[in-house]
């Protein structure tokens, strides 16, 4: 069988059938070439009978309580397919997209995931921080490798724990691929998670990913930066107990994680994944042929370090941040004032240079700086490349 799709639910009763029959309707292949397994997480609902009534073709598993998104692995321990497509209950392929992703893991033995462009019903696009990162609504994995390495750490429950998998897939040998010219919709129906929880989780978890992964020379670097960013979240959601109880946690997990052995990853990963060197070597060429001096930084990414480094390396000097996040604003990173686009542009720049390498935010970003700016902007990331692309700004819409 080629195709898998695994979803997890919990209450989302009418999301889940109308997924599910837009899969059964909509799927590209012969119908004995792909199965559906759903995994209920505890739904108090009438979730599992109304699957079992309505859609008796997809296999369902039905949970006790929820254990967050480790019940994904459940249904990968069982599913057939040699492709195991990740789903939320209101996520699913468009298109040719499940063929052209089966296509290319045929083609190329060593891609261990692939993750697709996600649109949202307002055409906004989402995707992780970090364009090696699996998405959970809209990532493929390839069954022998998850056999061989494991599924999600039942650890993190929700939040990071595709960051969690994804560098384990790295660090073996494998790699996760972006394919931005394959898109999954994402309805993003609202829930009534609990926004404390999801701020305690955020900052616990990505402080263990620091702990688990990351060698000491960057482990305190990026513990400084996601604390910071983090804490931020949590300050202007009024939720800085949950933070506090974060880090309480996170500090236990450093100690656990000292005993059971760090899986710290190889320089190798550490460079795919962060691209340090990348980035500075891209920074410095662009200043050099630009005649760049001054520039300001754009965005508090979750990878600003490597490119505050960059820009330090190519000896440039940071006006300012430019942020317009309402949760950073008044704090500085690295002793460099984050400030609203008009105050961090009347710095005169040369050039601004865009941290932030969410491929879904890279694109609209650059766009409105163009807008206010007619310098040289440098993105690092672009579509479809492993390297980045280094012109003036241009009148065409990049893609996001």
């Amino acid at each position: 069988m080629k195709l898998s799709y695994v979803i997890v639910t919990a209450n989302r009763c009418e999301r889940l059938l109308a997924t599910l029959e837009h899969l059964q309707r909509t799927t590209p292949l012969p119908r004995d070439q792909w199965e559906a397994w759903v995994v209920d997480n505890g739904s108090t609902d009438d979730t599992p009978d109304a699957v079992a009534t309505q859609h008796p073709w997809a296999h369902l598993i039905v949970l006790p309580r929820n254990i967050g998104m480790a019940a994904r692995n459940l249904a990968m321990q069982r599913a057939n397919g040699d492709v195991i497509t990740l789903l939320d209950d209101d996520s699913y392929p468009t298109g040719d997209a499940m063929c052209r992703i089966i296509d290319h893991f045929d083609q190329r033995p060593q891609t261990g995931a692939v993750v697709a462009r996600v649109e949202l019903p307002d055409g906004r696009c989402e995707a992780s921080a970090l364009p090696g990162v699996m998405i959970g609504c809209a990532s493929s994995l390839r069954r022998s490798l998850i056999n061989q390495i494991g599924g999600f750490d039942p650890a993190f429950f929700i939040q990071a724990e595709e960051y969690d998998l994804s560098f384990r897939i790295w660090a073996t040998g494998f790699t996760v691929d972006r394919m931005d010219d394959v898109t999954f919709k994402h309805d993003k129906v609202l829930t009534g998670r609990s926004k404390v929880r999801t701020v305690f989780r955020d900052l616990r978890n990505n402080l263990l990913l620091t702990e688990r992964f990351l060698p000491r020379e960057l482990r305190a670097e990026y513990q400084r930066d996601w604390v910071q960013r983090y804490t931020a979240i949590a300050r202007t959601n009024g939720h800085m107990s949950a933070a506090h109880r974060a880090r309480l946690q996170a500090w236990w997990w450093a100690r656990k994680e000292q005993l059971r052995g760090r899986q710290v990853l190889e320089p190798g990963v550490i460079e795919t994944v962060f691209e340090h060197e990348r980035q500075r070597l891209a920074v410095r060429r662009w200043a050099q042929e630009n005649n760049i001096n001054r520039i300001i930084l754009a965005d508090l990414g979750k990878n600003i370090f490597a490119t505050w480094r960059a820009c330090c390396d190519a000896e440039l000097d940071i006006c300012a941040i430019a942020n317009q996040s309402p949760a950073f604003a008044g704090l500085a990173y690295r002793n460099i004032q984050l400030l609203p686009d008009e105050l961090a542009l009347s710095s005169k720049p040369d050039g601004i240079v865009i941290s932030n390498v969410n491929p879904a935010q890279v694109g609209p970003r650059r766009e409105q700086l163009a807008a206010q700016f007619d310098g040289p902007i440098l993105s690092l990331y672009q579509p479809a490349t492993t390297q980045p692309t280094i012109t003036e700004p241009a009148s065409t819409t990049e893609a996001a």
